[in-house]
């Protein structure tokens, strides 16, 4: 028998760029907005193309980190636009016809490179492809008072959504069948997110000034209300909480405040962010005229932007250092960083893993190896050795003792990796392998 042992270890050096951000809709200024995870670098995105303004009325925001996209919607002139990160090529996908609209938000499935929004006028949700074709009415009769504000769980086939003036939060699959009223009571609905991996859904309940959680399987026997005991409220006396997006291995969650009611709670006019399960303040990032939803695009090319985008802007460094491990879980932060895991959150689920294959001597063993990479990191180098005896080691980024077989897109830039050895290995007595990630320059 053959033993196989898999092992990953650390090397450590420093490093500094800029890759991902915060993305948000500015309806009072009638300006797209781009930022840093902590809310420094607040830019305006200057369009140019078929549009020059982001519109007079602009609401939901949608970011397609695989092609440098962001989508938007603009209630003002009834249309669904998009435009490159930069704002070049900016472009009307679709133009809503014949009035009584009120294109109100915007998801992107894009594993399908579909285009949703939901209309709270005309009481639907529609869909398109990305460029505008092949519009269809995926809900109707959406919400009594219409829908407002959605996410997609596209893994499960899911779509959740909000009622405009109502307090209900409603489900449906993907193709608007098998439609259900998970949640009843709050004093107006708006942006709603669902962790289908942690089981949880999250919303903000407006003119309570609240953002609230509750696990997906409370939802199993029925409708539920929000004095349900397995409603959590997570952060209370806001101002007009908004647009809500969810960073779900950092497991933070980012939301705009419109600042309606200005002098009546904390974060008007402005995009704060706070944790999962609330236990920290919440902080404000930037402020705004009237900033009215946000979205994310997660890629990080750098340590130091993964420790902006995971980290509290007032962390001390020795939680934050790479070689630290604020949670505990044994897999200092370096190493988090490197396999898009949360720091502060034990989560050990997407470790390398090790198993024996065959190919291309269809009788023959392989050791072989799956990891998760980040792509496009300047500070990450990932290679793979081998061992007979956990003594010497060979294998280096230039002298690569395995082949990859396979590597497969995974979302926020990340990539699974398989590799296998280059020879067959039923002819050891015992042979490892382990992943070295190399932190540096």
């Amino acid at each position: 028998m053959i033993s196989r042992c898999l092992c990953f270890g650390l090397l450590l050096a420093a490093s500094l760029a800029h890759g991902g951000g915060v993305f948000w809709t500015d309806r009072g200024a009638g300006q797209l907005k781009r930022m840093n995870f902590d809310g420094t670098g607040l830019q305006t995105i200057t369009l140019s193309g078929a549009v020059t303004t982001a519109g007079s009325n602009i609401r939901g925001i949608a970011v397609d980190a695989t092609s440098n996209r962001v989508f938007w919607a603009d209630n003002g002139a009834d249309r669904l636009l998009r435009a490159n990160f930069d704002g070049s090529s900016s472009v009307i996908p679709h133009t809503i016809t014949n009035g009584n609209s009120f294109p109100a938000d915007v998801r992107l499935d894009l594993r399908n490179q579909l285009f949703f929004w939901c209309d709270q006028l005309r009481n639907r949700i529609q869909r398109s492809t990305t460029d505008g074709a092949l519009v269809t009415d995926i809900i109707t009769n959406a919400a009594p008072t219409g829908p407002y504000f959605m996410d997609l769980d596209v893994t499960a086939g899911k779509i959740y959504w909000g009622d405009f003036a109502g307090g209900a939060i409603y489900r449906a699959n993907l193709d608007g069948s098998s439609r259900e009223t998970l949640l009843t009571g709050n004093n107006n609905t708006r942006g709603v997110g669902v962790d289908a991996g942690g089981g949880m859904l999250y919303w903000i309940n407006r003119d309570d000034k609240k953002v609230h959680r509750c696990p997906l399987s409370a939802f199993g026997g029925g409708t539920i209300s929000l004095t349900n005991p397995a409603v959590e409220t997570l952060y209370t006396n806001l101002d007009t909480p908004h647009g809500l997006v969810l960073d779900i291995p950092a497991r933070k969650l980012y939301w705009a405040d419109t600042g309606t009611n200005p002098g009546s709670g904390e974060g008007g006019q402005a995009i704060s962010r706070g944790d999962f399960d609330g236990g920290t303040p919440f902080e404000i990032l930037a402020t705004g005229s009237e900033p009215w939803d946000v979205d994310l695009d997660r890629r990080c090319s750098t340590y130091a932007e993964w420790r902006m985008r995971c980290f509290r802007t007032d962390a001390l460094q020795t939680q934050t250092d790479p070689a630290a491990d604020p949670d505990g879980d044994g897999i200092p932060n370096a190493l988090e960083y490197a396999f898009d895991l949360s720091p502060l959150h034990i989560d050990t689920a997407h470790l390398p893993e090790g198993f024996v294959t065959v190919g291309p001597v269809t009788t023959a063993d392989y050791h072989a190896m799956r990891f998760r990479r980040r792509a496009g990191s300047t500070d990450l180098t990932y290679y793979v050795q081998v061992s007979t005896n956990l003594l010497s080691w060979s294998g280096s980024p230039n002298d690569s003792p395995t082949t990859e077989i396979e590597v497969r897109a995974l979302a926020d830039g990340m990539e699974e990796v398989t590799v296998r050895t280059s020879y067959v290995v039923s002819a050891y007595t015992s042979h490892f392998m382990r992943l070295s990630v190399a932190f540096g320059p």
